[in-house]
């Protein structure tokens, strides 16, 4: 028989960001988003930045990623990320001057920054402030 909800870790280096029996999740895979139900097929994969989606009955809950991996189980999920922050404790202003600040060092170009590190810092600024902008 298939539970009805499955259990759900977020952790960092850090610390735990969270730990709750959740209805489903969605994660940002490193080949695109992916929905994981109670009983799904045992997995584990590489995350890429994006948003995951935790679905309790009628709630949502969202958290910004800059990547990890996820060890998906038929009763449990186990996400350890490099990084993770629910939406509501993301600090907007922070998240801006990021995105600024890698936008002006892309401009600027390779002879003065790494463009490529940059452009890394410009989606991650920008997936935190589409995701504070959820909650």
């Amino acid at each position: 028989m298939i539970p009805e909800k499955i259990k759900l870790e977020i952790l960092t280096p850090q610390a735990e960001v969270y730990s709750e029996k959740v209805s489903s999740i969605q994660l940002p895979g490193s080949e695109g988003y992916f929905g994981v139900f109670p009983g799904h097929t045992p997995f584990l994969t590489s995350l890429g930045i994006g948003k995951i989606k935790v679905r309790i009955g009628d709630k949502e809950d969202y958290f910004a990623t800059t990547g990890g991996i996820a060890d998906v189980q038929s009763g449990a999920v186990a996400v350890l990320a490099e990084t993770a922050e629910a939406a509501q404790e993301i600090d907007v202003s922070r998240a801006e001057e990021s995105r600024k600040r890698a936008q002006e060092r892309l401009q600027e170009g390779r002879t003065k920054w790494d463009v490529d590190r940059a452009q890394m810092a410009l989606l991650r600024a920008l997936n935190r402030l589409q995701i504070a902008s959820l909650k």
